[in-house]
C-alpha cells in the first residue's frame, strides 16, 4: 500500500481562511439587514395595531367616550380624537337626517414625543345630532 500524507501550503490555508472570513463577513451583513428589516416591520405593525385598536373601541363606544387604558394598552402612544363634518358628500346626500347626524372622526396616534405618528378618518353615524 502506497499512502501518501496530504500536506497543505501556508498560501492554500491562508486563501482558505480569507474566503471563509469573506462568507462570514457576508453572513453577518444579511442577518444585520434582516434584523433591521425586521424591527422596522414590528414597529409599523405596532402602530397600525395600536390605531386599529382604538378606532375599533371607538367606533362601538357612545360619543364623547375617552378610550381607557386597560382596552389601549400602549404605553408609548396616546389618542386624540377629533370630530368634524365628513368632507366630499355628495350635494343630494344631507349629513343630518332626522335624529342622526353624519360625522367624521379623525383619530391620531402620538409618540411620546409629542409627534404624531399615524391617523386615520372613519365617518360615523352618531344618533342624536351630536
Amino acid at each position: 500500500m502506497n499512502s501518501k500524507k496530504i500536506n497543505f501550503t501556508l498560501v492554500e490555508v491562508a486563501i482558505a481562511i480569507g474566503i471563509l472570513a469573506l462568507g462570514i463577513a457576508a453572513a453577518m451583513g444579511i442577518i444585520g439587514a434582516a434584523k433591521h428589516r425586521m424591527n422596522k416591520a414590528e414597529s409599523q405593525w405596532r402602530r397600525q395595531h395600536a390605531l386599529t385598536q382604538a378606532a375599533e373601541f371607538l367606533l362601538l363606544a357612545p360619543p364623547d367616550t375617552m378610550l381607557p387604558r386597560t382596552i389601549f394598552d400602549y404605553p408609548e402612544f396616546t389618542v386624540t380624537i377629533n370630530t368634524s363634518l365628513p368632507e366630499n358628500l355628495p350635494e343630494n346626500v344631507p349629513a343630518n337626517t332626522v335624529g342622526w347626524q353624519l360625522s367624521a372622526l379623525h383619530i391620531n396616534l402620538i409618540d411620546k414625543t409629542g409627534k404624531q405618528v399615524d391617523s386615520i378618518v372613519i365617518d360615523r353615524l352618531l344618533h342624536g345630532g351630536k
